[in-house]
């Protein structure tokens, strides 16, 4: 009995993953940055989160358990690496895809981010085609159905 019961609940819970919006947070402290990435991810089914400076992200993320992280790494109240580096150290956030994009072009710091635990590096200014290209790497991406 047990065994149908494990396969009911396993099957329902496949169907809610396959249709549940997957949430995206975009930790920047640059308002226009959450706004390219609005505007980039306007026609797909992902619900946008913002937090504004680094304690607020990691805070958030704990809270709100998204997806993806995007995240800059100059940042007032806690810089990228330092939300990384908290991020990374919580079961809840350790396995949470992260990109980060930033106009520092140290590959020093690339390096030094990606052997932390990013999963990509993006020079800004971005193309819109490369993020979203980028993010469909971790998440899937579905166009809404606006009728």
């Amino acid at each position: 009995m047990s065994t149908l019961l494990d396969y009911q609940m396993s099957r329902i819970a496949t169907e809610h993953a396959a249709t549940r919006t997957p949430r995206v947070l975009c930790i920047d402290d640059d308002p226009d940055i959450h706004t390219s990435i609005e505007l980039a991810l306007g026609r797909y089914d992902v619900a946008v989160e913002h937090s504004y400076y680094g304690m607020q992200g990691i805070v958030d993320a704990l809270g709100q358990g998204p997806d993806l992280i995007i995240s800059d790494v100059a940042m007032p109240n806690g810089d990228g690496r330092y939300l990384v580096e908290n991020l990374r150290r919580n079961t809840a956030t350790a396995q949470t895809p992260i990109i980060v994009l930033s106009g520092m072009r140290d590959p020093a710091i690339r390096s030094r981010l990606l052997r932390d635990g990013v999963n990509a590096f993006l020079p800004k200014p971005v193309r819109s085609t490369e993020l979203i290209r980028q993010i469909s790497e971790f998440i899937e991406l579905r166009e809404r159905d606006d009728r």
